[in-house]
């Protein structure tokens, strides 16, 4: 019997194809040979336990005698606005990051992108776990990425990531991806929920230990959560989440997790051949093709973390021949335009209920803040009137059941916004107080009620 020791990891291997089993069994699964399974002893070099690093001892540090130089000397500062806002502020040594994102969104391109920006700390190791060094390298060479200090490294063996971290002491280190990294000491295959937590433990002690900043990348599921075991997102400091900005080349990054900072904005960038580049006017980023003399089309200012986005909602109402008229929205909530149509039938005595309702938000985007309800029922109510607003409109606030129209918090933000961007007239819902420094080119109409919107605009 094969005794098992601190440095060894028993499992079972079959002697004719060397598949591997974690216990003992009389036929192998893969030949289908009987008796060949044997107990097997593998031993590894634990660099955790190396002479280099010392996790036995640890000592008691007062709060008073650590000084902001400290703190500031372990902050990494990028010239990167957009990517500022997503993380918060600055990278810090010693955490860790994941990113997480869908196939395809641009994973390993913002990857090189920092990593190139945080070669001006030290060192960078970058590990290519999914792409070969030759694919990596063509692909820093299209966004004109040469830097020495930038190491690329092939190899996914847990154990020689360490040593090479012990030895060489790099500013950071970027994993793509912490599916494909392999500890010898783990059973499962690379990506398996074991492999994932267990190298990601080691990572992050050796990462603390030895202050050094590990950027990782990690696939996420069909529904958009970050794949693996949901402990991997307890365990990182920062989990940011890179995703589509629907059927456009514009990307969001958006933080899930920060111990560092706030969560509350998001970064928004454009991907070209040359990698990202930030967005320097996101309000107006829906609205080039906006056309004001249209029926039934009305720009909606939807909050995003701190970000404000102007979309365009288009809505066609037509006489029903069938016994169930449809009721179509795009990009919004169907649950939502049934609560509207039927605010309007119950508290404005205006009934849809025999004609189509189609409800559209423009380019493919979608909208899930209740405060876009008044501006869905503006454009009902003007596609169904045959009339159209004439200029450069919008419209905010969310619907009650009882037809009370009421403002978000930041309403006063929203105008001054859509002033900048050339609105002339503004419907909104009550107004409680007055707002302050509005600019005397928009027009403002408040209504309190929804019952009294048809007879003011449409009659």
């Amino acid at each position: 019997m094969v005794r098992k020791n601190s440095n060894s990891n028993l499992n079972f291997q079959c002697s004719e194809c060397e598949k591997q089993y974690p216990k003992w069994q009389g036929q192998c699964n893969t030949c289908n040979q009987w008796d060949t399974i044997n107990e097997r002893e593998h031993k590894s070099e634990n660099y955790l336990n190396s002479e280099y690093l010392n996790f036995e001892g640890s000592e008691l540090i007062q709060l008073s005698e650590i000084n902001d130089k400290d703190i500031d000397k372990d902050s990494y500062k990028i010239d990167w606005p957009e990517l500022n806002r997503a993380i918060g502020g600055d990278f810090i040594s010693g955490s860790i990051v994941l990113l997480a994102g869908m196939p395809g969104v641009g994973k390993s391109t913002l990857l090189m992108q920092l990593s190139s920006k945080l070669s001006e700390y030290g060192d960078v190791i970058y590990l290519c776990g999914e792409e070969s060094i030759i694919q990596v390298t063509k692909k820093f060479g299209r966004l004109n990425i040469q830097n020495s200090k930038i190491n690329l490294y092939e190899g996914m063996n847990l154990n020689d990531i360490i040593k090479m971290l012990i030895e060489m002491k790099p500013s950071s280190i970027f994993i793509d991806s912490i599916q494909s990294v392999y500890d010898p000491d783990t059973q499962g295959a690379p990506g398996s929920i074991n492999q994932i937590i267990n190298s990601t433990k080691k990572l992050i002690l050796i990462c603390k230990k030895l202050n050094i900043l590990c950027l990782m990348s990690g696939h996420v599921t069909k529904t958009g959560d970050v794949a693996g075991p949901r402990i991997l997102e307890h365990m990182v400091d920062v989990v940011l989440q890179l995703e589509y900005l629907n059927n456009r080349q514009e990307r969001i990054l958006s933080p899930i997790k920060n111990r560092f900072g706030p969560t509350f904005d998001i970064g928004l960038f454009t991907m070209n051949s040359e990698g990202f580049e930030d967005v320097t006017d996101p309000a107006s980023l829906m609205i080039d093709e906006y056309n004001p003399s249209g029926v039934g089309s009305i720009l909606v200012p939807v909050p995003n973390g701190q970000r404000l986005f102007f979309y365009e909602i288009q809505s066609l109402i037509a006489k029903s021949y069938s016994n169930y008229p449809k009721k179509i929205a795009e990009g919004i909530d169907n649950n939502r335009l049934l609560i509207i149509t039927s605010v309007l039938n119950k508290i404005a005595k205006i009934s849809v209920d025999n004609h189509d309702v189609i409800i559209n938000v423009m380019k493919g985007q979608s909208i899930k803040n209740v405060s876009s309800d008044f501006g869905i029922c503006l454009t009902i109510l003007s596609s169904l009137y045959n009339i159209g607003f004439g200029e450069n409109t919008m419209a905010i606030g969310e619907i009650a059941l009882t037809g009370e129209i009421r403002n978000p918090p930041d309403i006063e933000r929203i105008l001054h916004e859509g002033v900048r961007l050339g609105m002339k007239k503004a419907y909104i819902g009550r107004l409680r107080n007055p707002i302050k420094n509005l600019p005397r080119e928009l027009e403002l109409v408040s209504f309190n009620n929804i019952n009294t919107v048809s007879a003011s605009l449409f009659k």
